[in-house]
């Protein structure tokens, strides 16, 4: 498994379990985080044209835990901004979905 650090503004995610055959690279970079959501915006472009077009979109969000969940399993990979030696690690109970009950 994988250690799995708190995520900050700046931090880099890419797919590395793509089965479909995609023909593109696309990674998403954080630029926002609420307690619950991780906002981050996508940016894509064929992998055999390095010189091509570059597509960029935003305002797409993610749980938290499902975020830390996919990088513990290494269906996601993450580039953390600026290292990991100020930030907490990220316990198994911090990756559980939190539920209000009323």
């Amino acid at each position: 498994m994988n250690e799995v650090y708190n995520l900050r503004i700046g931090d880099m995610v890419w797919n590395t379990q793509d089965t479909t055959g995609e023909v593109s690279n696309i990674v998403g970079l954080v630029y926002k985080l609420t307690p619950k959501y991780a906002y981050y915006a996508v940016c894509a472009r064929l992998r055999d044209d390095p010189n091509g077009d570059h597509f960029i979109t935003r305002d797409h969000k993610v749980k938290k835990s499902r975020l830390y969940d996919s990088i513990k399993k290494r269906q996601v990979e993450i580039s953390y901004a600026g290292g990991t030696k100020r930030r907490r690690r990220i316990t198994d109970e911090e990756m559980l979905p939190r539920y209000v009950s009323c």
